[in-house]
C-alpha cells in the first residue's frame, strides 16, 4: 500500500507540474484543454457554495469567456453547447460526475472564500484532473502486483506505461474529462472484483457507468468475468450494488433535469454515428494525428499479449475477455461521427479502454515473447511517453484551428505531411527562424 501511495504522489506531481511549468512560462498558455470540460470545472463550486447543479451564478462568466461560436456578442442569447437550459437554469450537458469526484479539491479554498475566477478554477481542476489519474495509477499497481501476479519490476513497469505511456497523461491528467474519472472506477471495480467482493465491484461499475453511458459495454464483459470467476451465475451482491447508482441518477434527474431528453448524449444517441465504417474503426487505431498506435506504439505489445491468451484460451478467458472489450468499444466508437475526439490530443475516443490495453500486456510480459523483444518493448515505451510529453508541451489547439475540417472530410486526419506531429516540428522550426509559418493558413512566426 506505501508503493501505491508513493505512486500516486509521484504520478501527480509529474501530472500537474508539468503543465505548471509550460503554462507559467508560457510555452503552452492553454489553461483549459476544452469547454466539454468546462461544467464540471465549475460544477464543485455550484455544490458548495450554491447547494445546487446548477451552474447560474457562473454561466455569465463562461460565456464570456467561450461564447456560443454563432453568438459572440451574445444578441441571440444563445445557449453554449457545454451547458443545456433547464428553465431558467443552466446546467451540464453532460454526465456530472467528474466535477463531483473533484469536490474534495475545492472544498478547502470554498471555505477559504477563495476568489472565483476562471484562473482559480483552471488551477483547481489541474490539480483535481491529476489526482484522479494519480490515484487510478495507484490502484492500477495494485491491481496488477496483487491479483495479476507480476512481480515488482513488472508491476511498475505497467503502471509507468498505464500512466505516462498513454493518453492519460497529456489528456486526461490535464482536464476533468470524462474518461479519466469512468477509469478510476473501471481500476477500482477490477480491483474488488477479483477479490470477489462483488457488492463493491459492481458499485463502481454503476458509477462508471453513470459517469459515461458507453461503459455499458465494458459492463457486459466484466459481467461474465465475473461469472467466470465466480465459477457460477454471480450473486445477488452483485446485482445489488448496481442499486446505489442508478437511484442517484434517478434523484438527480429528476430533481434538476426535469426529463431525461436533457441530459448529455441523449439527442445525439439516434443522430450521431455517422461515420463511414471501416474509416473511423481504422482511424482510432490507426490515424496519424489519433490513432492508438500512433501515440501509444508500446500498445501494440497489448495485440500481442491477446494473441497469446487466445491461443491459450483455456487459462486466459479474462484477457480474452479484455480484448474483446478493446474490439468492440473500437469498433462501435469508430461509427462515431466524432471518432477522433473532436479538440483533443490523441486517441480520446478509446482511452476508456485504456487499462485493458495494458492488463493485455501482462500475457506478454510473462511470455518468452518478452525476452525476445525486449530492446523493441523499452524502444516503443520511450517513445511512448515521448509522445505525452510532446502533447503536454504543444498541445494548444493551433493544429486543430487550422486543419479540423469536421467528421463529413475527414482527409485531414490521414495526413501524415500535416499530422500534429509534423506540424510541430514546423512549429519548432520557426521558433528557432528556419520556417516563416508552420501551415499556409497560419501567421508568420507561428
Amino acid at each position: 500500500m506505501r508503493t501505491a501511495i508513493r505512486i500516486t504522489l509521484f504520478a501527480f506531481c509529474v501530472f500537474f507540474f508539468s503543465w505548471l511549468v509550460v503554462y507559467k512560462t508560457g510555452i503552452n498558455p492553454l489553461g483549459i484543454q476544452s469547454e466539454d470540460t468546462l461544467p464540471a470545472m465549475f460544477l464543485p463550486i455550484s455544490v458548495l457554495k450554491d447547494k445546487t447543479l446548477y451552474a447560474d451564478n457562473y454561466f455569465d462568466m463562461i460565456r464570456q469567456n467561450y461564447p456560443h461560436p454563432d453568438d459572440k456578442s451574445f444578441e441571440k442569447n444563445l445557449t453554449p453547447f457545454y451547458f443545456k437550459k433547464v428553465g431558467e437554469h443552466y446546467i451540464s450537458a453532460f454526465t456530472i460526475m467528474s466535477g463531483l469526484v473533484a469536490m474534495p479539491v475545492y472544498l478547502l479554498p470554498v471555505i477559504a472564500n477563495m476568489p472565483i475566477t476562471l484562473e482559480s478554477i483552471t488551477i483547481l481542476a489541474h490539480v483535481a484532473s491529476a489526482l484522479i489519474m494519480a490515484f487510478s495509477g495507484g490502484v492500477f499497481y495494485l491491481l496488477v502486483k496483487n491479483k495479476f501476479f507480476l512481480n515488482e519490476k513488472h508491476s511498475f513497469l505497467l503502471t509507468g506505461i498505464y500512466l505516462f505511456g498513454t493518453v492519460n497523461y497529456a489528456m486526461l491528467s490535464q482536464a476533468l474529462w470524462q474518461h479519466g474519472t469512468l477509469q478510476l472506477f473501471i481500476v477500482i471495480a477490477l480491483y474488488f472484483l477479483y477479490g470477489k467482493k462483488w457488492f463493491l465491484s459492481a458499485l463502481f461499475l454503476g458509477f462508471a457507468f453513470i459517469t459515461r453511458p458507453t461503459a455499458a459495454i465494458i459492463i457486459f464483459y466484466l459481467a461474465l468475468l465475473a461469472i467466470y470467476l465466480n465459477g457460477k451465475l454471480v450473486s445477488a451482491k452483485f446485482l445489488l450494488g448496481f442499486v446505489p447508482a442508478i437511484v442517484f441518477f434517478l434523484w438527480y434527474n429528476s430533481a434538476f433535469y426535469a426529463d431525461i431528453t436533457n441530459q448529455g448524449y441523449a439527442s445525439q444517441f439516434i443522430t450521431g454515428w455517422k461515420s463511414r465504417f471501416p474509416e473511423g474503426f481504422l482511424g482510432i487505431w490507426l490515424s496519424p494525428s489519433k490513432g492508438i498506435l500512433v501515440y501509444s506504439p508500446v500498445l501494440i505489445f497489448s495485440l500481442g499479449g491477446i494473441y497469446l491468451a487466445v491461443k491459450n484460451w483455456r487459462a486466459h478467458v479474462d484477457y480474452i475477455l479484455f480484448g474483446s472489450i478493446i474490439f468492440m468499444y473500437t469498433l462501435v466508437f469508430g461509427m462515431w461521427q466524432h471518432w477522433y475526439g473532436g479538440f483533443s490530443f490523441g486517441y480520446r475516443m478509446a482511452s476508456d479502454v485504456i487499462p485493458f490495453l495494458v492488463l493485455c500486456l501482462v500475457p506478454f510480459v510473462k511470455s518468452r515473447w518478452f525476452e525476445k523483444f525486449r530492446q523493441w518493448f523499452y524502444g516503443a515505451i520511450v517513445f511512448s511517453v515521448l509522445v505525452q510529453v510532446c502533447g503536454i508541451v504543444f498541445f494548444d489547439t493551433i493544429w486543430h484551428n487550422a486543419y479540423d475540417d469536421g467528421y463529413v472530410d475527414t482527409a485531414w486526419l490521414w495526413s501524415v505531411k500535416d499530422s500534429e506531429f509534423v506540424f510541430n516540428v514546423r512549429r519548432v522550426l520557426v521558433k528557432l527562424g528556419l520556417l516563416e509559418r508552420a501551415c499556409p493558413q497560419c501567421l508568420p512566426g507561428k
